[in-house]
């Protein structure tokens, strides 16, 4: 008797299925799974352009690059996040979203977006702002600010840029910010050594500095992540080859590329979301 039952239950969601797509709908099982919930939204993104498929490669990437971010942060356990560029926070977010449960401090010297970023830190509870940006030394410096202001940079736009991003890209204003190393700032916040330490940087073309400037920190880092170019998008921008052998040399192994950006017309890369570990029974993760 249950097992027919459960076979009619069966013939019946089956046929509402049928009968619901026939006029456009679907039915989906719901779910609590933050990737599942990005996959559901991109199916209807990616369905409506079949034929964009730069658009699909950006936007699968993305997705991937999402939940790599949750293996990393089951597999190593970091318990402090540091969030470099943090720009509204959507990378804490995010990282929220996938479970981690420690602490976070972040540097955004943005002024427009200081705002939206410290509510978001307060509703939090455990989430840091720190208004100052990150290199290798202490210095103030003047930051451009362009009409898609993650795009903000202390760096030039290159020519290329320009011709492949057009307004997006278009200069609205600068500001003086304070530049500190990570290492400096890590002191006042009496980051014990035995933290694990998952770094983050995507400081548009910065990132090198940053990690010049976070020699103790990044010896106490189980995970980075760094946003790496490919295809500068910056004067004077760090390239992933520069950035993948500065953390190899430092001990780390590579743990997934994903690609965030194609130039349009040769679908070659612009950038990549590179990860790093440090491998068990090594350095820190003795």
């Amino acid at each position: 008797m249950i097992a027919q039952m459960k076979m009619k239950t069966l013939i019946i969601k089956n046929l509402l299925k049928i009968a619901a797509s026939k006029f456009g709908y679907r039915i989906v099982n719901d779910t609590d799974n933050p990737i599942l919930k990005e996959m559901l939204l991109l199916y209807d993104e990616l369905r409506l352009n079949p034929h964009d498929f730069l658009r699909w490669d950006h936007s699968l990437a993305k997705l991937s690059s999402t939940s790599h971010l949750q293996t990393v942060i089951h597999c190593q356990q970091p318990d402090v996040l540091i969030d470099v560029g943090a720009n509204r926070g959507q990378f804490a977010m995010a990282a929220r979203r996938v479970g981690f449960e420690g602490k976070i401090i972040s540097f955004e010297p943005q002024s427009s977006v200081r705002e939206e970023l410290q509510s978001k830190a307060e509703a939090d509870g455990n989430w840091r702002i720190y208004t100052c940006g990150l290199g290798d030394k202490a210095e103030q410096i003047e930051l451009s600010i362009f009409k898609d202001d993650t795009f903000s940079s202390t760096l030039p736009i290159s020519e290329s840029a320009n011709d492949k991003f057009g307004e997006l890209v278009a200069l609205t204003g600068k500001e003086t910010i304070e530049l500190r190393t990570l290492d400096d700032v890590l002191l006042e916040e009496s980051i014990q050594e035995a933290s694990r330490i998952f770094l983050k940087s995507d400081t548009q073309g910065n990132e090198l500095k940053v990690l010049h400037g976070a020699k103790k920190t990044l010896a106490n880092a189980v995970a980075v992540l760094i946003e790496a170019a490919i295809d500068p998008v910056y004067i004077g921008a760090s390239h992933y080859s520069e950035l993948n052998e500065h953390l190899l040399n430092l001990g780390f192994a590579e743990a997934g590329l994903f690609p965030i950006g194609y130039n349009k017309n040769s679908n070659t890369l612009i950038e990549l979301d590179c990860f790093y570990i440090r491998p068990r029974g090594t350095g820190h993760d003795l």
